[in-house]
């Protein structure tokens, strides 16, 4: 029998070259600790500064306020990338941001008191440097990668003796649970930029006997941590179900993916800068951002401004928002119809919902964060 051609691949995760520019920092040798009685400077070592990054913003965000605080603050890549382009990236990300981009090229002759490493590769990249070593966990990253050498990578990284600084609870509580010989780890909270996103007052009556509603879903294409082919396939099957029970309308409103990408569903916007985010959420009626792995951004700006959002079970979100501030449902298209069915019929839900929402998001704000990450600092 002649063998047919098929264009099937294996999964592309093996190849070593994607290292040639740091292989000499990966060893199994521990970090050894240099402390002091004061810390000055402080460099997130990082994957170049990428445009629309989350993770780079809350990093951005965090070395800003340390920066106000009268820390030294650098920003280092260790992939190569300009100086220039590193700046434009981190001000569009977040705009009059401080401190000092450095490019690849003063990997090996930058000096600092503290380093933090930003994914599990820069932890081996800092793990031997003179000074301090910690390590900035947003999320649990052996989960970005299929179960192989990648994943144990990643896991091992929690277990090379840098001091780990967890955002939020989720990371903390993973990195406990899955490596017995983790390194010392804190915690900090995970914020909400309340001035960046306003509230809005809406007019929650409105959704009472509602026949058209407008979901602002964010979703990465290139992110399973996002759920993009989940979240199409609840939203096909929910709009089918409103639309045959009761003759309701949704008009789904995706972003946070390459404008290219074609949905299933709906519009997609692409990449959004914060105004237009902003004007997304005041003419949506909900707001969905679907977190697998550790919290987004996304969901907090989404409820600082008044919009009501709805979250998965199957996700992190009840780390992190409390009972009766969003909507949380199981990620399935009956109980997302039954939902909007349910607030067209019971408008106190929203309203009592939005009102818990909005004391909460005031405990949490970066203040907050600042603070817990001085805490730890100055206890080293």
């Amino acid at each position: 029998m002649q063998k047919q051609e098929h264009k099937i691949q294996d999964v592309s995760n093996g190849d070593i070259h994607d290292y040639d520019s740091i292989l000499k920092y990966f060893n199994d040798q521990p970090a050894v600790q240099d402390k002091k009685d004061v810390y000055k400077s402080i460099t997130f070592v990082t994957t170049g500064i990428i445009e629309y990054d989350g993770g780079q913003t809350t990093m951005l965000h965090l070395g800003t306020l340390l920066s106000k605080k009268g820390y030294d603050v650098y920003y280092l890549s260790y992939v190569p990338q300009t100086t220039e382009e590193m700046e434009a990236n981190a001000e569009a990300n977040y705009h009059n941001y401080q401190g000092t981009c450095l490019s690849m090229d003063v990997l090996d002759t930058h000096k600092s008191d503290i380093w933090f490493a930003t994914l599990w590769e820069s932890a081996y990249v800092i793990k031997n440097k003179p000074g301090y070593k910690m390590y900035f966990v947003q999320d649990y990253e052996p989960y970005f990668y299929p179960f192989g050498d990648r994943y144990q990578m990643a896991k091992k990284s929690y277990e090379l003796g840098l001091h780990m600084i967890s955002l939020g609870p989720w990371c903390a509580k993973m990195v406990q649970d899955n490596c017995s010989g983790h390194s010392k780890i804190d915690q900090i909270t995970f914020p909400v930029d309340l001035e960046s996103y306003p509230y809005q007052t809406r007019d929650f009556d409105a959704y009472a006997g509602k026949k058209t509603f407008d979901l602002a879903v964010y979703t990465k294409w290139v992110s399973p941590r996002r759920a993009p082919i989940n979240i199409q396939l609840v939203l096909m099957n929910t709009k089918k179900i409103l639309e045959e029970r009761d003759g309701v309308r949704l008009n789904i409103h995706y972003f946070g993916s390459d404008k290219d990408k074609k949905f299933i569903n709906g519009e997609n916007l692409g990449k959004l800068t914060k105004q237009q985010m902003r004007d997304l959420y005041d003419k949506c009626d909900f707001g969905i951002a679907p977190s697998m792995t550790n919290f987004s951004l996304v969901p907090f700006e989404m409820m600082s401004t008044g919009l009501p959002f709805i979250d998965f079970k199957e996700g992190t979100g009840k780390y992190f928002i409390p009972k009766d501030c969003s909507f949380s449902l199981n990620f399935d298209e009956n109980a997302l119809a039954n939902l909007f069915m349910t607030v067209q019929n019971d408008v106190s839900y929203l309203k009592d919902n939005n009102t818990n929402a909005q004391k909460y998001l005031k405990t949490i704000q970066w203040s907050h964060t600042l603070k817990d990450f001085v805490n730890i600092i100055e206890s080293i």
